[in-house]
Formats: C-alpha cells, sequence, structure tokens
C-alpha cells in the first residue's frame, strides 16, 4: 500500500483512532533520503476492536529532527503518545504531549509535508 498524504482533517481522524499512539511503541526510524523520513510505530487501532497495527509516517522536507539511536527506541515514553501537527508552516511529528510546540520535545522531526501507511503488526 503506498503512502497515503495527510491533511489536518485527516490527520485528526488517524490520531483518534489509534488514540495519538498512547502507550504504543517506535519500532523504527530510518532515513529515506538526506530529506525524508519515515517512522514505524505500533499502536491500537480502535475502529479494529483494539488489534494492534504499524503506522508508518513518512515526513518530507525534513527542515530539522532530533532523533535517537536504535538501541533507544524502545526505551522512549509512550504514555503520552505522539504528537503531530499540519498547517500552512508545515508539519511535525513529536513523541510525547507536545501538540503545538513539537520542537521542545526530545524526539521530533520537523518537515513540508506528511504521510501514513497502515502495516500488518510486527510484533
Amino acid at each position: 500500500m503506498p503512502i497515503k498524504p495527510l491533511t489536518a482533517q485527516t490527520l485528526s481522524a488517524l490520531l483518534s483512532r489509534i488514540d495519538n499512539a498512547r502507550y504504543g511503541e517506535v519500532r523504527s526510524v530510518s532515513a529515506l533520503s538526506s530529506s525524508s523520513i519515515e517512522v514505524q510505530l505500533s499502536a491500537q487501532d480502535i475502529a479494529r476492536g483494539y488489534d494492534w497495527i504499524d503506522v508508518a509516517f513518512r515526513i518530507d522536507g525534513v527542515r530539522d529532527a532530533k532523533l535517537v539511536s536504535d538501541n533507544v527506541l524502545e526505551m522512549l515514553d509512550m504514555r503520552e503518545g505522539i504528537s503531530v501537527s499540519i498547517d500552512n508552516e508545515g508539519c511535525a511529528l513529536a513523541i510525547g504531549g507536545y501538540s503545538g510546540r513539537e520542537g521542545e520535545a526530545p524526539f521530533y522531526i520537523l518537515g513540508t509535508s506528511l504521510g501514513y501507511e497502515e502495516l500488518p503488526f510486527s510484533g
């Protein structure tokens, strides 16, 4: 399944469906190019009776990022889930409750566009 672009409206619906990935797990962070990063995480899908799914978010036009090494991913605190925003300035994805201030998070990516892909659970 190809990456689907996200708008503010479709993003809101997706985040509601996965409850902002609260108590989920970051599975991987991959630099696809010098300006594109993919973050894959596992979350419960309310629309599927709380079954676990993986969701890959792809941020293009990356202009700033603060990432962690692979061996730290499983230790990221996901109690507050993720903060994701899209506006006229671009998009942002952060770990934790940093809505509107994603650039302050210990893990964040700021870019120009955002898309996602639903994947089978990798648990």
